[in-house]
């Protein structure tokens, strides 16, 4: 259960790192569009609405977290 909820409290602070925690390749698939939506909303947000930016990084976040903790608890995530 430790294992698990580390996992996803790693997935909360960047989307992926759960992943990468657990030995998963598919982190990468997380970790690029959240390192990207962070770029853009601390260097380019005079480009995009922050508030958008902010809300699908959070959205990629959680959603990380659920599937790190899925896999890292029943073998395999909802992806």
């Amino acid at each position: 259960m430790g294992r698990a909820l580390f996992a996803a409290g790693l997935s909360l602070v960047l989307a992926g790192l759960g992943h990468f925690f657990l030995g998963l390749q598919r982190g990468f698939f997380f970790v690029l569009p959240s390192a990207v939506l962070l770029y853009v909303y601390v260097f380019r947000a005079e480009l995009f609405d922050k508030e958008l930016t902010m809300a699908v990084f959070l959205s990629l976040g959680i959603f990380a977290a659920f599937d790190a903790f899925s896999f890292a608890k029943r073998g395999h995530g909802i992806i």
